[in-house]
């Protein structure tokens, strides 16, 4: 008797083992490349380079855990790199050299972000259009307003106003501001998704938005409001690009979408919605910028790591396909 009741048992216990080991791997890899890559450069395991990592990863990854809620909800955001382009220029060329300048900028930026994700949420939210396809048109559309806003010529500021200048340049005792506006973004995220209603609902319309709806679950209202932060988020890194560079080309935010979904994915999260977690995507976030600074570290030219990083794209894409059809 006692051995047909534990035959449930164990198997529950491998299921919580497997999800325990499946949702670990992401930090699991960021472990075991720091250990390889601090035995082949002796360089990357130095405080400078480790806060140089962190640095850059707290840029793109504030834009990845926007895109891990839309993705969570079943689906896509490839306007966030144009989004992010459109806020960084929008702070650099509204000149922000004193206070009333710089709140403006930085109130404009985040609202420009906050109404392209409105429009994405409402066209892939209530219409229900293709979410790939629609924030493709949605990245073009923007990308084609900051070459307008910004006449096509690069922009830059001189004597930003130093409170905004701190959050991309300025250091809190030994590490960079970033970081710490990343993780308090993280954080927040990270229980949300985890301890509210709005986390548990996300999680179930992206798991089967079927069953979702037919449970009450406002499905149209979620996917907006993810849509909503993850644009929010998308300006968040674009000011802080601007406060850090304070000059730019009105094209750079193209192609910053497809490191952002390398991120996330490295992180863990379906590409059919319903899983994934926000600390995943750090980890995700982290074990890019540690895979690129290696390649830096090593010589490897610019070229090759676009093509290393397409690789590990479709790679991780291939993955997530197989253990989606492996349940």
């Amino acid at each position: 008797m006692n051995t047909v009741k534990s035959q449930p048992e164990l198997q529950v216990r491998g299921l919580i083992l497997k999800d325990l080991l499946r949702e670990n791997v992401p930090w699991l890899l960021v472990i075991v490349s720091g250990l390889v890559f601090s035995l082949l450069f002796p360089e990357f395991f130095t405080i400078r380079n480790i806060t140089n990592i962190f640095r850059n990863a707290a840029l793109v990854g504030i834009v990845a855990i926007g895109m891990t809620y839309v993705m969570i909800s079943g689906a896509f955001d490839l306007s966030v790199g144009a989004v992010l382009g459109l806020a960084t220029v929008i702070t650099i060329k509204m000149q922000p050299t004193s206070l009333g300048s710089a709140l403006l900028a930085v109130a404009v930026a985040l609202g420009s972000g906050i109404l392209v994700g409105i429009m994405n949420g409402l066209v892939v939210g209530q219409m229900r259009t293709n979410s790939i396809v629609t924030t493709i048109g949605t990245m073009y559309v923007v990308l084609g307003i900051t070459l307008v806003y910004a006449q096509g010529q690069h922009v830059w500021v001189e004597n930003m106003y130093k409170p905004l200048e701190f959050i991309g340049r300025g250091i809190l005792g030994d590490f960079p501001a970033p970081i710490f506006i990343f993780l308090f973004i993280a954080v927040i995220g990270h229980l949300i998704l985890g301890l509210t209603r709005f986390g548990r609902y996300l999680y179930a319309t992206g798991g089967n938005p079927v069953t979702a709806a037919l449970s009450g679950i406002n499905i149209d209202w979620l996917r907006i409001m993810a849509y909503v932060f993850s644009g929010f988020c998308a300006a968040v890194g674009g000011v802080m690009i601007a406060a850090r560079t304070q000059n730019v080309d009105p094209s750079f935010g193209l192609g910053q979408e497809m490191d952002v979904l390398t991120c996330v994915l490295l992180g863990g999260v379906s590409l059919y919605g319903g899983r994934g977690t926000v600390t995943g995507t750090v980890a995700g976030v982290l074990l890019l910028f540690m895979i690129t600074n290696a390649m830096t570290l090593s010589g490897i030219p610019y070229e090759m790591q676009l093509i290393v990083k397409g690789a590990l794209l479709v790679s991780v894409v291939a993955v997530n396909v197989i253990w989606q059809k492996r349940g």
